[in-house]
């Protein structure tokens, strides 16, 4: 059966290891298409079609220190730049950090592991949690990088309560679709997929919807580590849920400030599949 899933809790420290090896090594040398999604991304701060990301950019006032943890082709950074910020942004690939450089002159960009000693205003992460292998751990980083008083944005989809199963689930032995194992007479694999997809998914899901706030479910088996060309999110190993990132906020004594739920007026479809999450970190007020 190719869906594995767990608890971060109940996750072994050697399969964590093997997931991030995995992923790091992708990310260091992934294709030009990884990206693509996310480069479209930087025409559309509309608030219809990316409300969260609209509502995070009008947080930003002249002088703040902004940091965004995974950031990718950083199209967070000349919205940023435009309010009158300062932006750092963190992620792998020396080749990804590089051309940001040439493209946000201003901008710093440092990989991953860097030590950084200074606090900031705002500590932004779009679309990057479903992506790492220890969730709490991220966060941790996210609340410690921000200042006492500073606020913390998280934009991720929510693979629990929101529609669907995780793109980055694949079903029966390969992750070829149904009608090609059919076509080629794969029919282990074929009954194994229909298997996966019509009982072992919903069964999943019916388990991950009823878990109490901060399960952080964990996909063991995401399809681009099986050797699939990427797709959006064909990477994501966590499993992200609201509740289960508000529980983790509030328990350290956070003020949420904004969630997908509260924010007004959000089109329908955006809320299908994502979610968001705005905190204020204890202490002077940013405001």
């Amino acid at each position: 059966m190719s869906i594995r899933v767990s608890l971060q809790a109940d996750l072994r420290e050697e399969t964590a290891s093997q997931l991030e090896k995995g992923l790091a090594a992708y990310y260091n040398s992934s294709p030009r298409s990884y990206y693509l999604e996310a480069d479209r991304a930087a025409t559309q701060y509309t608030h219809q079609i990316q409300p969260f990301h609209c509502d995070l950019a009008s947080r930003v006032r002249a002088g703040f220190s902004v940091i965004e943890v995974g950031c990718g082709s950083a199209h967070f950074c000349p919205h940023v730049e435009k309010a009158g910020g300062s932006y750092t942004g963190v992620d792998h690939g020396p080749d990804l950090l590089a051309e940001n450089r040439k493209r946000f002159p201003r901008a710093r960009f440092v990989a991953v592991g860097t030590e950084l000693e200074q606090t900031y205003d705002l500590v932004a992460s779009l679309y990057t949690i479903e992506h790492v292998v220890d969730p709490q751990r991220y966060l941790r980083k996210l609340w410690d990088l921000c200042r006492p008083g500073g606020l913390i944005g998280v934009i991720c989809p929510d693979f629990v309560d929101g529609e669907g199963y995780p793109p980055s689930f694949y079903y029966g032995i390969t992750p070829r679709r149904l009608r090609a194992k059919i076509a080629s007479m794969s029919l282990i694999d074929a009954l194994t997929h229909l298997t996966d997809l019509f009982i072992l998914a919903p069964r999943w899901k019916r388990r991950a919807r009823s878990s109490a706030p901060g399960a952080f479910w964990m996909n063991l088996a995401p399809r681009i580590l099986a050797g699939t060309e990427y797709t959006i999110d064909a990477d994501a190993v966590h499993l992200p849920r609201l509740k289960d990132l508000v529980w983790w906020l509030t328990q350290r004594g956070g003020r949420i400030l904004e969630t997908s739920l509260s924010l007004s007026l959000v089109n329908r479809a955006v809320l299908k599949h994502n979610c968001y999450v705005l905190v204020e970190k204890p202490g002077p007020s940013n405001r």
